[in-house]
């Protein structure tokens, strides 16, 4: 067995000395700061339980009411009105809508989810028409033309991007969007957008 050399001996005692010393001042303030504690939590108690008595309805938070979902006003032409209805919203993703149209000549409507947005042109308006509303197979919608005389609905083109526009130009529309690394552009004319 190996015995201590006289310095650790020293250290030994001086540490032994010093915590004899201060071990009960240690133990005092943590009992104090257990006791203060205890003193505060109970007078919060009895203060909060005071309050409820007096003014029962004090802190009671009234939930809202669940609003279901009505139709809103989404587009207005003279002989034609579409109105939305929000299906879901995806976090960080786009908002899907079932639309309608009053009078109900737009019957291609009803049957699939589109974006909010719209774009009037030609006697008509463009739409966002989503393929899927499943997060991870997005952006993958159809761009298609809804004539408002006829209430037809057609096909215009597939966009897989989330970065695209939509503007005029001369006497016609241009739709641009960036695929990965490519650059695509798509010229819309009256013609083709009302008679093909």
């Amino acid at each position: 067995m190996s015995q201590q050399t006289p310095s650790k001996k020293i250290l030994n005692w001086i540490w032994t000395g010093i915590f004899s010393v201060f071990y009960p001042i240690i133990m005092v303030f943590s009992l104090l700061f257990v006791g203060v504690v205890w003193v505060f939590s109970t007078l919060s108690w009895m203060l909060t339980s005071l309050v409820r008595k007096i003014f029962p309805n004090v802190g009671k938070e009234v939930a809202p009411r669940p609003t279901a979902s009505r139709w809103q006003s989404f587009f207005k032409s003279d002989n034609l009105r579409i109105e939305r209805l929000l299906k879901e919203e995806i976090m960080f993703g786009p908002a899907y809508y079932k639309l309608r149209a009053i009078p109900d000549n737009a019957e291609a409507l009803a049957k699939d989810f589109f974006g909010d947005f719209k774009y009037p042109c030609f006697d008509g308006v463009l739409l966002q028409k989503f393929n899927t509303v499943i997060p991870k197979e997005l952006p993958d919608f159809d761009l298609v033309f809804l004539n408002l005389k006829t209430g037809q609905l057609k096909y215009v083109e597939t966009i897989k991007s989330f970065s695209w526009n939509v503007e005029e130009s001369g006497r016609g529309i241009v739709v641009s969007w960036q695929d990965g690394e490519e650059q695509h552009e798509l010229r819309l004319t009256q013609e083709r957008l009302l008679h093909a």
